[in-house]
């Protein structure tokens, strides 16, 4: 669903009619104040990682992603939160050497010596880091996992990423009945949002047909003796 798309279809909800507001008018601002307000809603929607927002470092339009020569530290994209399995730096032939991502306390510990690790430092406001604990091959690529920050709207033909927008239109109406002093409205589209989000949670944590669905025990998957060997 567009941008363009949601706010004909909000309209036509809360006033009745398709005479939506023209995209730069004060109603076409306001209301899309609303929807990044039910995105930011969705995003920070407690104990969900959404599978909408992870991302390959390969698919991204920024980013470093080839290896440097006597270069350890590598820029993220402007969208990186953060990491989401281990890093890979790949040669010519298709051969992976994987690196564990380690917290940036725990690499102080390898500053005197060459360790095939790797952690990131940063913030929002400063942008985000890849340090490698050695030098990689110059020439490689780099790619891994990540998870990033929601894409907001801003023009009519900018795309909602949530898998159901319409939890955007309910949470947004809610606001606007609210405001029309519409109390009991209000709390029904505010029920309806809070259906939507539920239907995406599980979604979300679906696998896939005929998959496995279960907690890995990462010592017996890579043979690694456990407890009582």
């Amino acid at each position: 669903m567009t941008l363009n798309d949601w706010q004909n279809y909000l309209h036509a909800v809360y006033q009745g009619d398709t005479d939506t507001p023209t995209e730069g008018t004060e109603d076409w601002d306001f209301r899309e104040i609303l929807l990044r307000a039910a995105i930011q809603s969705w995003d920070n929607e407690k104990g969900i990682l959404w599978g909408e927002l992870w991302k390959q470092l390969s698919d991204a339009s920024d980013g470093d992603k080839t290896v440097v020569a006597v270069t350890v530290e590598y820029d993220c994209p402007i969208d990186f939160r953060f990491p989401g399995n281990y890093v890979r730096t790949t040669d010519a032939s298709g051969v992976h050497t994987f690196w564990p991502v380690v917290k940036p306390a725990k690499a102080e510990l390898f500053k005197n010596e060459s360790a095939t690790i790797c952690w990131f430092t940063g913030n929002k406001q400063d942008g985000f880091d890849l340090h490698f604990g050695e030098q990689p091959t110059a020439g490689h690529t780099i790619n891994y996992p990540y998870y990033k920050e929601p894409d907001i709207p801003s023009v009519a033909a900018d795309i909602i990423e949530m898998a159901d927008p319409w939890f955007a239109i309910h949470h947004s109406l809610s606001t606007l009945r609210e405001n029309d002093g519409e109390g009991d409205r209000a709390g029904l589209e505010l029920a309806k949002a809070e259906a939507k989000i539920k239907n995406m949670r599980t979604r979300n944590v679906m696998p896939a047909w005929y998959q496995d669905n279960y907690v890995p025990d990462r010592d017996f998957e890579t043979g690694t003796p456990g407890f009582g060997v």
